[in-house]
């Protein structure tokens, strides 16, 4: 890489186990300091991999990737086959070759500890995209079919423990990026990292000082722990409000409006939300069955009556997601079947969370694998706990009169916690409007 005009002459590796490493500095670094340059050459983007002998291949033959990943990963397994003959070679020799941290290849010595957990459904269905992905690249290209599945798998896993996304000369590309992707995560990091048009190369940049010896981090964004342990292969410590909980709903038989919520619903009575503890909009997912007020608009549409339900159809654009509080007595029913779908997700655990919080307390683990299932699942529970408690916290206040609720009220409003927010946005609207 040097030879090759990369420049990192202020950070070295430093190996805390055989397979567990970190990058540190070698003398303290002020902020604006560029501590990493690679040359656009040792960039492994997607217009590189689609370009090659087995890109080009794939794309004569017609076929669509089911992922944009995927193209990467054909192609280092190509590369990886070629050995001494790939220009990629020192890269690749420095990529693990087995991923015995990432949950959709374990055994059962590791799923045990994850039962009643949704990162085993998670882990499977994502092994099950790769199989069709794989199939379908072999059915549509014979020159791949010389790869065998567990070199794909391999492949993906690299491309997606260690890709960034790039903008070069205004175009949106993927890349595997040599040395900054030894960086480890953590939230609150030191760096920013960019495309330079100018440089013709990747840049990282530090935003503020770093100490001598200190380890230098990058930031994979904010998510919960079943995203960090099934894409990464780790989990983090003290993520609460980033971790979730799947709640799994459906529109009861007997509901007397059953016919007309089935319309508005395309006839698919169930829905799946996977959700963090909170009501705030300030969560850190994108997608719309990840988002808590998308779930409680649900519940609500779930349990209108009569004149509530018309009036929430009738309202221009409507949508299910987008309902707000509808009236106190729906509220209720809204957080009693929220509390009873999370009491029904604990019961799914073998083992209550007290247990999962002793076992972090003592952390005496067969490895890591063990400890980040025992932090997937206390999670998973904790979320849970939180739904049952906000539940049992504010059907009382539902039931207050305004003039008794003010003073709860007003601390709420001053106090910035995720139950006086819901108490904040819900509650006391319902209350003070009420007739």
């Amino acid at each position: 890489m040097k030879d090759g005009g990369c420049k990192f002459p202020k950070l070295y590796l430093k190996y805390y186990s055989e397979d567990y490493r970190g990058v540190h500095t070698l003398c303290k670094i002020p902020a604006n300091d560029c501590v990493l340059y690679v040359p656009l050459k040792y960039l492994m983007t997607n217009e590189v991999a689609m370009e090659s002998e087995i890109g080009k291949a794939i794309s004569k033959s017609g076929y669509e990737m089911r992922s944009e990943h995927s193209w990467l990963a054909v192609y280092l397994i190509q590369e990886k086959h070629k050995a001494a003959k790939s220009f990629w070679k020192p890269y690749i020799d420095i990529l693990p070759d087995k991923y015995g941290n990432m949950p959709m290849l374990f055994g059962d010595v590791y799923k045990k500890f994850l039962k009643g957990s949704y990162a085993i459904t998670m882990a499977s269905n994502r092994m099950e995209s790769l199989r069709a992905e794989y199939d379908g690249i072999c059915s549509a290209c014979p020159a791949f079919r010389k790869y065998m599945f567990l070199e794909f798998v391999w492949g993906r896993l690299a491309v997606i423990t260690r890709i960034f996304g790039l903008n070069i000369h205004g175009k949106k590309t993927s890349a595997l990026v040599p040395y900054a992707d030894m960086l480890n995560h953590i939230t609150d990091k030191q760096t920013d990292w960019q495309y330079d048009d100018k440089r013709k190369g990747y840049t990282m940049i530090t935003n503020r000082a770093v100490a001598r010896g200190e380890q230098i981090f990058d930031s994979y964004g904010r998510k919960c722990n079943g995203r960090y342990f099934v894409n990464y292969g780790f989990t983090i410590d003290n993520n609460f409000i980033d971790n979730d909980a799947v709640f799994r709903v459906a529109l009861p038989p007997n509901d007397p409006h059953y016919g007309m919520k089935l319309k508005y619903l395309h006839n698919s009575p169930v829905r799946e939300f996977q959700v963090p503890p909170t009501y705030s909009e300030d969560v850190s997912v994108l997608s719309e069955n990840m988002k808590p007020r998308n779930m409680f608009s649900f519940f609500r549409f779930l349990h209108a009556r009569d004149k509530e339900l018309m009036m929430v159809s009738s309202a221009d654009g409507y949508q299910i997601k987008d309902i707000n509080p509808i009236s106190i007595r729906n509220e209720i029913a809204v957080l009693k079947h929220v509390q009873e779908v999370a009491k029904n997700g604990l019961k799914q655990f073998p083992e209550p969370l007290h247990v999962d919080h002793k076992l972090l307390k003592v952390n005496k683990f067969m490895d890591m694998n063990h400890r980040n299932c025992i932090m997937m699942r206390c999670g998973e529970k904790e979320t849970l706990h939180w739904y049952i408690e906000l539940a049992e916290k504010a059907i009382p206040l539902l039931h207050m009169k305004w003039k008794d609720l003010k003073r709860v009220a007003a601390k709420c409003h001053q106090t910035p916690t995720r139950f006086n927010y819901y108490v904040t946005e819900v509650v006391v609207p319902l209350v003070k409007n009420q007739k």
